[in-house]
C-alpha cells in the first residue's frame, strides 16, 4: 500500500472512531464503569437499594445480595457479599465485615460501604492487587444498619444532630406517651433551626457579613434580636419543646460487651441486643466465624478508633493485641491524611455496649471504627507531623473569630467560626426564624 493511500485510510478510521460514543471506545487504562454512579452526592434508602440491586446485577460473578433482616418501620436490611466462587466458598476464606450508618444522621458512611463495592468489583481484573484481594478473601458489606434513620434524615424536619436514633417509639420525658412531642416545621422549609425575635433590649444584631447570623453587641451598641431557642412548639403540653422526637436511643450502645443500663450509659435501651437491627447483625456475625476484621464507618472527626471503649475494659485487650492494632491504626493514620489513631475512651470518650468493643472483646475480630470527614482538612488546615490525639490539627488563623451562629449547622447560643464552611451535605442556608414576641419558648437538646 502507498503511504498515500495509507494516510487516507488512516484518516478514515480516525473520523469512524471520532464518530463512536463514550461507551463504543475502548480504554484500557480506563474502561468504562459496568455501573455509573455518582459519588459527589448522598443516596436516600430507595436510591441506596437501587443501587445495590444494580451493581449485583451487573457483577454476578462476584456480588450476592441478600437482606439480614428488617428494621423497626420494615426496610430491609441489605448485604453485599464480595467473594469470587471459583476460587472457593466466601465461608472458607477469611473475610471482612464493613458497615455504616448506625447513626442515622451519618448517612456518608452508607456512601462509603457503597463505593468500597463499586471499587473492588469494577476495578477486579484491572488491577492485580484488587484482584488478588478479591480471588482470596472475601467481603460482607452492609451500607446502613439504620435505615429508619437514614430515611427519616432525608424525609423528616431534622436538626444537624437529630435522627440519629433508629424509630422504635420511646418515653424519652417519662409522661407515659411515645414520642408526642417531636419537632416542628413552623415555616415549612424541611429543616430545623433556631428562633429570634426583634427586641429593642436584645443581646444581639444581624451579622454585618452574614444575615442569617446574629452577633452579641458592643458596649454602647442598641440591640435588634434575642435568641428564642429551637424551632417547635409544645405539642404536649408540659411546658417542653421538642423533648420526645422520634425515636430517641443509640444502637451503638446496645451490643453485649460491657453494656451499661440508660442511667450509666444514655441511649442504651433496656437490655442488650434489643432492637431488630441489632440482633440481625449479631446473628449474621455469629453465623459466619470467618470474619477476621470489621471496619465501621461513621462520621465525623478524621478518626482511625478502637478499644477499649472505658477503661474499666483494658484487661480485655492483650498487650500483643494492643501492639496489632496501634501499628494498624497508626498505619492508617499515615495513609490518610488529617485521620489520627485514637483509643475510644482514652483519646476521645468512654463508650458502653459499642459495637467493635463487642467484636473484638467477645469474637476476638480486630476491629475498628473511622469517624470520617474532617473540618480542618476542608477548611485549608495543613497537617502535621504526627498523629498523636493530644496535638489536633492545628486550627487556621482565618477561623480565630468566632460569632454567635443561627444556621442548621449549629446549635443555639453555640460559637461558630465566620469563614464560610459548613459540614458536608447538610443544608448551610437556611434562615433563622422570627417569632412572635410574646410566645413562650424553650429550648431542648436533641438526644445523643
Amino acid at each position: 500500500m502507498t503511504r498515500p493511500r495509507a494516510g487516507l485510510l488512516a484518516l478514515i478510521v480516525l473520523l469512524c472512531l471520532a464518530r463512536l460514543s463514550p461507551a463504543q471506545v475502548s480504554d484500557p487504562i480506563y474502561p468504562k464503569a459496568k455501573v455509573d454512579l455518582a459519588f459527589n452526592r448522598l443516596y436516600d434508602y430507595p436510591e441506596l437499594e437501587a443501587a445495590l440491586k444494580k451493581l449485583a446485577a451487573a457483577h454476578p460473578d462476584l456480588l450476592r445480595l441478600a437482606s439480614l433482616g428488617k428494621s423497626v418501620e420494615g426496610r430491609e436490611m441489605w448485604c453485599m457479599t464480595i467473594n469470587n466462587p471459583k476460587t472457593g466458598s466466601d465461608r472458607a476464606k477469611p473475610a471482612m465485615y464493613v458497615d455504616g450508618n448506625v447513626h442515622g444522621n451519618e448517612v456518608q458512611a452508607a456512601e462509603a460501604c457503597l463505593y468500597t463495592i463499586w471499587y473492588l468489583t469494577e476495578n477486579y481484573g484491572r488491577i492485580d492487587k484488587i484482584t488478588k484481594l478479591v480471588d482470596e478473601k472475601a467481603f460482607y458489606i452492609v451500607p446502613s444498619i439504620n435505615p429508619d434513620g437514614r430515611a427519616y434524615w432525608f424525609t423528616g424536619p431534622n436538626t444537624t444532630n437529630s435522627s440519629r436514633s433508629g424509630k422504635s417509639p420511646r418515653d424519652d420525658d417519662r409522661d407515659g406517651l411515645f414520642d408526642e412531642d417531636g419537632y416542628d416545621d413552623l415555616n415549612g422549609d424541611g429543616q430545623i433551626t433556631q428562633m429570634r425575635k426583634k427586641d429593642p433590649n436584645g443581646r444581639f444584631k444581624v451579622s454585618p457579613e452574614d444575615p442569617r447570623l446574629l452577633a452579641p453587641i458592643k458596649t454602647g451598641e442598641i440591640g435588634e434580636y434575642e435568641p428564642l431557642g429551637t424551632e417547635g412548639i409544645d405539642n404536649d403540653g408540659d411546658g417542653q419543646i421538642n423533648e420526645d422526637p422520634p425515636g430517641g436511643y443509640d444502637m451503638n450502645r446496645n451490643w453485649p460487651a460491657d453494656w451499661q443500663p440508660d442511667h450509666i450509659q444514655g441511649g442504651a435501651g433496656d437490655f442488650p441486643v434489643q432492637w431488630p437491627e441489632v440482633q440481625s447483625i449479631v446473628s449474621f456475625i455469629l453465623d459466619h466465624p470467618n470474619i477476621a476484621g470489621v471496619q465501621s464507618f461513621h462520621n465525623a472527626g478524621g478518626m482511625i478508633l478502637r478499644g477499649p471503649g472505658a477503661t474499666t475494659r483494658q484487661a480485655a485487650y492483650p498487650a500483643g493485641d494492643d501492639r496489632i492494632a496501634e501499628e494498624i491504626g497508626a498505619t492508617g493514620a499515615r495513609m490518610i491524611p488529617f485521620y489520627r489513631n485514637m483509643v475510644i475512651y482514652r483519646d476521645l470518650y468512654s463508650v458502653h455496649g459499642g459495637f467493635v468493643n463487642w467484636t473484638y472483646e467477645h469474637l476476638g475480630i480486630f476491629s475498628f471504627t473511622n469517624e470520617l470527614w474532617n473540618t480542618e482538612q476542608m477548611l485549608g488546615a495543613t497537617p502535621t507531623a504526627g498523629t498523636n490525639p493530644a496535638k489536633p490539627w492545628p486550627t487556621p488563623s482565618a477561623l480565630t473569630g468566632r460569632k454567635l451562629s443561627f444556621s442548621p449547622t449549629t446549635s443555639c447560643c453555640s460559637a461558630r467560626p465566620t469563614r464560610s464552611g459548613s459540614r458536608p451535605n447538610t443544608p448551610s442556608t437556611a434562615i433563622s426564624k422570627l417569632v412572635d414576641s410574646s410566645r413562650n419558648h424553650s429550648e431542648s437538646r436533641p438526644h445523643s
